[in-house]
């Protein structure tokens, strides 16, 4: 039998380590029949249920999953902020402890009120067996002085997250999804100082995601790339057009689910089926 020196054994160790992780990462969410996706996060994600593409997308990928899809995003949500004008005060964080990770800029002064259930509740009572959280953008104008505390704030969120039972039998799966890129436009700005800010954001995003063992989407630098096409991919550089909606939701299931077998005959008629469902669901 063949011996190898000590320093070999320590390389090839190593390097399956590195490749396993990378297959990790790369790796994709494993669908089941009747699986319930909750999306969770701030503005890109909450624009996402006007367009529709998300869900047409992943109903004609896999179309026998009989999938349950909710979008809970909103604008000005953070990993432990949600404000809602409908939750009592103490409710408006996400998960205890929230209220000492979130910067001051974001406790508004205001009086909410009501019966509007906090983030967990709403997660139960979907059924979450798959979390996709779109954060970062909001956090991102903190600039490189707020970065560790987002790191933290967004560290805490996604331990309490994985400790939950929203489908009352498993830890939720998750993927963390970063913001897209702010497009250069005329009168109203460069990008250049907004996306210094969000490439900061977006590697940090990265690092822990890689930390905590979930999946990541990196949607800032592809989104770039979109932009380099001559076609506008925004409303006003940040909010998504449809165009920019359509090749963000291809992107969500290539890298997060697969890329399945969609009937391409069937698309109007299911993307006016989901935009249907999602009147009712607003």
């Amino acid at each position: 039998m063949a011996t190898y020196p000590f320093h070999l054994y320590r390389i090839l160790s190593l390097s399956f380590f590195l490749f396993a992780c990378l297959f990790y990462l790369e790796g994709k969410i494993a669908l089941k029949k009747d699986h319930h996706i909750s999306m969770i996060g701030a503005g890109m994600g909450s624009r996402m249920i006007h367009y529709g593409h998300f869900e047409t997308e992943m109903q004609l990928r896999f179309p026998r999953y009989r999938l349950v899809i909710r979008n809970m995003c909103d604008e000005g949500n953070t990993p432990g902020f949600r404000p809602h004008p409908g939750r009592p005060q103490e409710e408006q964080f996400a998960f205890p402890g929230a209220k000492n990770l979130v910067p001051p800029r974001f406790l508004a002064q205001s009086a909410p009120a009501g019966f509007f259930e906090n983030p967990d509740q709403w997660l139960t009572r979907l059924q979450t067996d798959i979390i996709l959280a779109f954060f970062g953008f909001n956090s991102s104008f903190s600039g490189p002085e707020g970065l560790e505390a987002f790191k933290k704030e967004l560290a805490y969120f996604i331990d309490h997250s994985l400790r939950q039972r929203y489908n009352g039998k498993s830890q939720p799966l998750m993927a963390l999804i970063s913001p897209t890129a702010i497009e250069p436009t005329q009168g109203v700005t460069t990008g250049e100082s907004q996306n210094a800010n969000l490439k900061l954001y977006t590697d940090a995003m990265r690092a822990i995601a890689r930390k905590k063992r979930i999946n990541f989407v990196d949607a800032y630098n592809p989104s770039q790339t979109w932009f380099k096409s001559g076609k506008r991919h925004t409303v006003d550089g940040a909010l998504l057009n449809d165009l920019g909606n359509q090749k963000l939701a291809k992107l969500l299931c290539d890298h997060i689910f697969g890329r399945g077998n969609p009937n391409e005959n069937r698309r109007s008629s299911v993307h006016d089926a989901v935009m249907d469902k999602n009147f009712y669901w607003l």
